[in-house]
Order: C-alpha cells, then sequence, then structure tokens
C-alpha cells in the first residue's frame, strides 16, 4: 500500500481485517457492509473514517475517488456476474490498486452469525482473474482454507482462532 492515503474496504464485516491493517490510522479508510451488526463492530474498532450500509452491488462512487479499493473475502458472496461487474467499477473507482482476496475454487459456505450474506455464491479461480488482467499471488495453506480446513469448522470460527490462522 506504499503511497496510498485512502482506502475503500468492501463488504468490511467487523472490520477485523481492516484493524490489522489500519491499526496506526495511517489511511484514511471507508467501510461498506450490508450487515448492520458488522458494521456497530467495525465502528467500535476506530480504524474507520466513515462507514456505510450499502448494497456493493449498486456502488454509485465516482471514479478515481480513492487510492486502494480492498474487496477481501467478499467477491465470493456474490453471483460471478455479479461479481465481474463489481471488478469493472471498482477498476475506475481506485487511482492505484485493487486487492482482491477470496478462496481459490469451489469453498462451500453456508450462512452463519444470523447473516444469510455470509452464503458463498460463486467459486472464483486464479485464472479467473487472470482473465480480468489482475495479477494473482497465493495466499494461505490449504490446510487451514480449503473446503474440510480448520477455518472452516466451528474452532475455527472463533474470533481469537481467526486471527492467528490469519497471520499463519
Amino acid at each position: 500500500l506504499n503511497g496510498a492515503k485512502t482506502i475503500l474496504d468492501l463488504g468490511c464485516a467487523d472490520g477485523i481485517i481492516m484493524g490489522m491493517i489500519n491499526r496506526d490510522k495511517r489511511f484514511e479508510v471507508t467501510g461498506i457492509d450490508l450487515f448492520s451488526p458488522y458494521l456497530k463492530k467495525a465502528k467500535q474498532l476506530r480504524v474507520y473514517s466513515r462507514l456505510l450500509k450499502k448494497d456493493i452491488r449498486k456502488l454509485d462512487i465516482k471514479e478515481n475517488s480513492y487510492d486502494v479499493v480492498l474487496c477481501s473475502q467478499t467477491i465470493e458472496h456474490l453471483r460471478k456476474r455479479e461479481g465481474l461487474v463489481l471488478l469493472e467499477k471498482i477498476e475506475k473507482i481506485a487511482r492505484m490498486k485493487v486487492v482482491v482476496g477470496t478462496p481459490h475454487g469451489q469453498y462451500h459456505q453456508a450462512e452463519y452469525d444470523g447473516n444469510v450474506l455470509h452464503k458463498h455464491k460463486s467459486s472464483w479461480t486464479a485464472q479467473d482473474f487472470e482473465n480480468e488482467g489482475f495479477r494473482v499471488f497465493g495466499q494461505g495453506l490449504r490446510f487451514i482454507y480449503h473446503e474440510g480446513g480448520l477455518i472452516n469448522n466451528p474452532v475455527g470460527r472463533l474470533k481469537i482462532f481467526k486471527i492467528i490462522l490469519f497471520f499463519i
């Protein structure tokens, strides 16, 4: 994120990831999510300049508004076509960089935390992003992140365990 000053965090959820990225508050960050309980938690972290309850499929943000657009663990919750449209939009919104994080390939996830938005509606591969002109980097270990991995069981959903696994 060298040189970045502003970040748009799409699907910011409870803000845990941005809490790690912006713990020193060097970025001006806008978070967008549709699940009110997560926005309340994110607000408590005080790493966001603004938090908005919006549907990311209906973004109406002008071009070149943010240095970086982060879409971490979000695009797989949209249908494939909706995700492709979102990628086109965020490429226009970002001045410098777009960062997308998603499971590689099919990864079943049902709703949890009382949030129907957690359900995965699409799967993505490195090739999908390369076809859209993105450079792709791997992240994570299969024993943690694959379908039957540690993160996809009740223990892996505990907040402290999520944070530990994130750093692994």
